[in-house]
């Protein structure tokens, strides 16, 4: 089986009736019948309109204006309208309600390049309000006591789930994603010699905060702080949250 792939299907507005489908449907499968099985379970008993257009490894940083949040991109699954969000990633497989024709998938823009207006860490779900979790902190000027700052958002995440939930989604599809060591030093100026010790660090950094992992991996050019920079930093840190 291959690995899903994004998925963007826009309809003939015109002959649909479902409002859902108006502005588009983002749908993450292994191929269109695939992705088609999914809509159909999301329209129920109602027909699909004709389909007018496939985009397939559609960026997100370029998709179509849409007036709804997105779901989890990287999931199998709806995540526009945003119904996985709802679910969870889609297990069953079943291709028969794909129908006999269709146009031919077009092929996406892909990632964003370096010096581009939307860059790749716009596609990161909820990066409007996690922007700081997810890329600030592990920026190097920031580099200093990064086990005491994921401690304490650890510790964030267990006191908010509804937090907890949306960062492990958008680290799953950071993970998913790969960005490579120029992406990441584009945001963060933290540079990463290997792919493989920045796919480490994403992980690690995830199964330490929602896992059983004891602690995470320090980003390059660290060391940690002394005992009295931890203590004025957990002293910022409740001063901030009151």
């Amino acid at each position: 089986m291959t690995e899903p792939r994004r998925y963007w299907i826009e309809f003939d507005r015109e002959e649909g009736t479902d409002a859902r489908l108006w502005e588009g449907v983002g749908v993450t499968g292994f191929d269109v019948p695939d992705c088609w099985s999914m809509l159909a379970d999301l329209v129920g008993d109602g027909p699909l309109p004709p389909v007018r257009r496939i985009t397939v490894d559609i960026s997100l940083a370029e998709r179509p204006p849409v007036n709804r949040g997105l779901g989890v991109p990287v999931w199998r699954g709806v995540w526009y309208p945003p119904a996985n969000l709802g679910i969870g990633p889609t297990r069953a497989i079943d291709r028969r309600n794909a129908p006999a024709d269709y146009p031919v998938p077009v092929t996406g823009s892909g990632r964003a390049t370096r010096g581009a207006e939307l860059t790749w860490w716009d596609e990161i779900p909820h990066i409007e309000s996690l922007r700081w979790q997810l890329v600030d902190m592990h920026s190097r000027e920031y580099s200093r006591g990064m086990r005491e700052r994921a401690a304490a958002l650890r510790a964030a995440c267990l006191r908010d789930p509804t937090t907890g939930r949306m960062l492990r989604e958008a680290l799953d599809f950071m993970i998913a994603w790969r960005p490579t060591p120029d992406d990441w030093f584009d945001p963060t100026g933290t540079e990463f010699a290997e792919q493989r010790d920045l796919d480490d660090y994403l992980r690690a950094f995830r199964d330490y905060l929602f896992d059983d992992r004891p602690e995470p991996i320090d980003p390059p050019g660290s060391e940690p702080l002394t005992p009295e920079a931890v203590d004025q930093l957990i002293a910022r840190q409740l001063s901030d949250e009151r």
